[in-house]
């Protein structure tokens, strides 16, 4: 499968159906323009989404739109990992997934509500390393593609990547 292929595969999940930056917990979708305590939340209660209630609620946070994105490339037996960026100087953390097709790594961010200027758009490395030493110039980068599960609270993440 092609690149843009794959690109359009995911986009017209993500992109063409709404989803929502959030989670959704016992039957309520909570967000961060909406709820006050919604940061709060995230940090006690979240819990990384199973993708078909992501899919199903058209909500998630960084976590559960790469682990969507990882089931759907995973039913076409295309190659993907997932990656969590660290800003050291933000101390904020953000979780991608990249893939890979003609021999090229891509990185494509379809989080809801990124602010960044690439969302939407695919952007293609040479290979794995390019990719992650492009990252690494302002993030510390890790591999998370085997530690994000279902079910896993965001606690038992990070303190898995300290």
């Amino acid at each position: 499968m092609l690149i843009s292929e794959i690109c359009g595969l995911l986009k017209k999940e993500l992109l063409d159906n709404g989803y929502e930056y959030g989670f959704f917990l016992n039957g309520k979708k909570y967000k961060p323009d909406v709820d006050r305590e919604f940061f709060d939340l995230l940090s006690m209660v979240y819990h990384i989404q199973n993708p078909n209630d992501t899919m199903r609620e058209k909500i998630g946070t960084c976590n559960d739109i790469a682990l969507l994105m990882k089931s759907i490339l995973d039913e076409y037996d295309i190659p993907n990992k997932m990656w969590t960026l660290h800003d050291l100087t933000k101390n904020k953390y953000h979780t991608v997934l990249t893939f890979s097709a003609e021999n090229k790594a891509v990185y494509l961010e379809l989080t809801p509500q990124s602010s960044k200027s690439w969302y939407g758009k695919e952007i293609i490395y040479d290979n794995e390393q390019s990719f992650l030493d492009e990252y690494r110039k302002q993030y510390e980068v890790f591999d998370v593609t085997d530690m994000i599960t279902v079910g896993k609270t965001l606690e038992t993440l990070m303190n898995e990547l300290a």
